[in-house]
């Protein structure tokens, strides 16, 4: 197993044009890139930073796990309804 990052593309996109289809998930590493910022303004040290680090991308893979969750799903119940336009519109009350 290589501990290389893949070599980039020519044609590889910015990470802004990567990210302005998912404004919540570029906000969020905005914000942590201005938290880890703040911390080393303030101070903190090499592994205050990381463990901070750690938990601010485990919240935002959460996150991002939960906006792909939402989409399959109303991929999928776009899909349905096209399929069969008959049907009643199920769905959990909020």
């Amino acid at each position: 197993m290589s501990d290389e990052l893949p070599k980039a593309k020519d044609t590889a996109k910015s990470l802004d044009e990567r990210f302005a289809n998912r404004p919540h998930t570029y906000h969020r590493l905005q914000q942590i890139a201005d938290q880890m910022d703040e911390a080393i303004a303030n101070g903190a040290t090499a592994d205050q930073a990381e463990a901070m680090a750690i938990e601010q991308i485990q919240k935002l893979g959460g996150e991002m796990l939960a906006d792909w969750a939402e989409a399959k799903h109303q991929q999928a119940l776009k899909q349905t309804q096209a399929r069969h336009p008959e049907s009643i519109k199920h769905i959990k009350k909020k």
